[in-house]
């Protein structure tokens, strides 16, 4: 039997690319966020009133924590809390792009249970509950193994390839390409399209927690940049960085970077 969370995190995500893919991105209203913290559209908002009404009417005892959005309960204060982010990759879904998604979960005790990444312009649906494995589309989702040339495919920005981010004479190799959504790029990791993911930014958790529970479920782990597993659904609402993918390939890229 399916986790009741997911099934309303599916039909939350079904709304939201409904509401997204109805925007023309040449006549879209944009705004820049206070702090530099990037654009936000009438999209994102759109999207975000609809779920903030649609998920705690649904669950109206669980916290919320959504980058578009705060309620008056501390989202912390709650042992279950929503985590949302209305639209990731919102530069590329400013520019008409096909790479952005939405990406939801559930988090409750600090892990991860249900998640959801949607990219509907590529009709893309990841899903994961804890201990209910990984999905796309229906299909079961593997990690990707390690190629015995040592040599790993890798998703992230290009300053991973900066030989100053790595300890001396450390630097693995790696294939690099990129995605502007963090979410996305994490799916496509569980999907087995590259062997792990990185970002050394502090990460905000809407950003990751979905893409965290994709991967771990899939045969993957999840850490920041120092190998600490993270905990979720927290006051700072941020964690150091994220290390994920094939745990050999995670555990050699964490200990190989100059911190």
């Amino acid at each position: 039997m399916q986790d009741p969370d997911l099934d309303l995190l599916i039909i939350a995500a079904k709304k939201a690319g409904a509401i997204a893919q109805k925007y023309d991105f040449r006549k879209l209203k944009v705004w820049e966020k206070d702090d530099a913290a990037g654009p936000v559209t009438e999209a994102d908002l759109e999207i975000d009133l609809m779920l903030s009404q649609y998920l705690t009417s649904a669950r109206p005892d669980y916290g919320w924590l959504c980058e578009e959005s705060t309620l008056d309960i501390p989202h912390y204060e709650k042992k279950c809390s929503f985590v949302i982010d209305p639209i990731d990759g919102t530069r590329d879904f400013i520019k008409g792009g096909i790479n952005w998604s939405h990406s939801f979960s559930v988090v409750k005790n600090g892990k991860v249970s249900a998640a959801v990444v949607y990219v509907p312009q590529q009709g893309l649906l990841f899903s994961a509950s804890l201990g209910g494995g990984s999905w796309l589309n229906g299909d079961r989702l593997q990690i990707k193994a390690p190629h015995k040339s040592g040599r790993f495919d890798l998703v992230a920005a290009k300053l991973v390839e900066d030989d100053v981010i790595w300890k001396p004479n450390s630097k693995p190799l790696f294939n690099r390409e990129h995605k502007p959504s963090i979410a996305f790029r994490m799916a496509t990791v569980s999907q087995g399209r590259y062997h792990a993911m990185m970002t050394l930014r502090d990460s905000w958790e809407w950003d990751i927690c979905a893409g965290s529970l994709l991967i771990s479920e899939s045969g993957g782990v999840v850490v920041d940049k120092y190998l600490t597993e993270p905990v979720f659904n927290t006051e700072k609402r941020k964690t150091k960085g994220i290390i994920a993918g094939t745990k050999e390939i995670v555990e050699l890229v964490g200990s190989s970077l100059n911190l």
